[in-house]
């Protein structure tokens, strides 16, 4: 029994998780906030769970609203897998030996993505029966079309890293040329242990199969880190090419076929979120947190300072000329709800006066 709780816990999807919880909190943000929404606690004031248990495309909830929702939640899930891939891998050495290390990892890294996409079936499911009262062949089309495009991306997604794999695999071939210099470059006798490695017993090869983890420590570590490293730029492309279709998305709004519902439009939003805070923690490491309070502490000066003016301002007004500018002071501005002061009047008597049987007002002659 011991031994079998040993594999359990050393076992990759275990410590995979468990080091979500010990790195980057920041980025478990996200799927509190999603977790939250579906099960109608964050926004549920402002219908924040039916954005996405019933999501409209074109004024309809249909196969087709379901299957753009699908879309969007696969882009998060695969901006979830490879940021932390590029953040986590370096310390699973073992995927470097693997074939198709990032299939492994998000194979391993399925725990969160899987549990919510069960609560957000569910979910979906309790929703349009109780709420939108659907048939269940009308429940069972619209979960179709959301699988149809989750599995639509992965399977992009996949075809995409199989071809990064292929191609990596072709340059170490070109650059060490027979099996001798490789085995000479990549094979150090008695090598320092990293600190930074986790220890993993086995992990899943495949979804119904499980393998032995295997031990890397006479492994040059270089040699592993820059299969990593040409991983991550693959990886970092992706992220590159989810901002392209934001900004493509954001000029095509004018139309209607573009316009997504609104919970797939958070999803991508947060995809990409995701990738800029994964990158940026990638480039500046153990740096990130103070740099980033550098950063905050420098816009409030500016802001502070007027150099850089973060007011709404009012077409065909000078801003620049700050002479011209009405004084904004306590005095200047009670001015403005002042009375007016009244205009002293001079009266002037009238006498009245019967003239050819008309009565009239006279008024007095000058002398």
């Amino acid at each position: 029994m011991k031994r079998f709780w040993s594999r359990f816990f050393y076992s990759f999807p275990i410590q995979l998780l468990m080091l979500h919880f010990r790195k980057y909190q920041v980025l478990l943000i996200f799927w509190a906030i999603l977790f939250s929404t579906i099960n109608g606690g964050f926004a549920k004031t402002y219908g924040g769970d039916a954005l996405y248990l019933a999501p409209e495309y074109m004024g309809k909830v249909n196969f087709y609203s379901t299957t753009v929702m699908g879309i969007a939640t696969a882009i998060f899930t695969m901006s979830w897998n490879i940021t932390t891939f590029i953040l986590h891998s370096g310390r699973f050495k073992f995927l470097a030996t693997t074939s198709q290390p990032f299939f492994r990892y998000c194979l391993n890294n399925a725990i969160i993505p899987g549990a919510f996409l069960l609560m957000l079936l569910w979910r979906g499911w309790q929703y349009q029966r109780w709420q939108e009262l659907n048939s269940v062949p009308q429940i069972l089309l619209l979960a179709e079309g959301f699988i149809c495009g989750y599995l639509a991306i992965l399977f992009f997604s996949f075809f995409y890293f199989f071809n990064a794999d292929k191609n990596i695999g072709r340059r170490l071939m070109r650059k060490f040329g027979n099996p001798r210099n490789f085995l000479r470059t990549i094979l150090i006798p008695n090598q320092e242990h990293d600190e930074n490695s986790l220890p993993v017993l086995n992990y899943f090869s495949s979804p119904w199969r499980i393998r032995r983890a295997r031990n890397v420590g006479h492994y040059n570590k270089h040699y592993l880190d820059n299969i990593f490293r040409q991983h991550h730029f693959a990886a970092m492309i992706t992220i590159g090419l989810a901002l392209v279709f934001l900004v493509i998305m954001a000029y095509l709004m004018d139309y209607p076929a573009f316009r997504i519902p609104a919970g797939a439009s958070v999803l991508i939003f947060f995809a990409f979120l995701i990738g800029v805070a994964g990158a940026y923690a990638y480039l500046l490491e153990s740096w990130a947190i103070p740099v980033l309070i550098a950063i905050i502490l420098s816009l409030n000066w500016m802001v502070k300072n007027q150099w850089l003016d973060n007011r709404n301002k009012a077409y065909g007004l000078d801003y620049n000329d700050k002479s011209n500018r009405p004084a904004y002071s306590v005095p200047h501005l009670q001015a403005f709800s002042r009375p007016p002061a009244r205009k002293q009047t001079v009266s002037i008597p009238f006498k009245y006066s019967r003239t050819g049987g008309n009565d009239s007002l006279r008024a007095p002659s000058r002398p």
